[in-house]
């Protein structure tokens, strides 16, 4: 079973569309074009050209910057953590 954490930080649900497609793409290249199959741990950025909305629109500088706006992680787990998964509250 495979445990895969994604976090991502979003002006709106449109960017959160954007977002979660391009990291789907991300993880697809990384699983897919493994050498080891076996793998147990891989993970993964997405990076956005800086704009005048970003909190650090100002604190990088001008040029051509990029910030992070996503962070993935995928690790095999047991089957004991995914059970008590199943019985932790939202």
């Amino acid at each position: 079973m495979r445990k895969i954490n994604i976090t991502v930080y979003v002006n709106d649900e449109y960017d959160l569309y954007d977002y979660l497609s391009e990291i789907r793409s991300e993880i697809d290249r990384k699983v897919f074009s493994r050498d080891n199959i076996r793998q147990r741990k891989f993970s993964g950025i997405w990076e956005e050209e800086i704009t005048n909305s970003s909190p650090l629109a100002f604190t990088k500088g001008f040029g051509y910057q990029y910030e992070t706006v996503a962070k993935w992680e995928s690790n095999v787990v047991s089957n004991k953590e995914f059970i008590q998964f199943q019985n932790e509250d939202i």
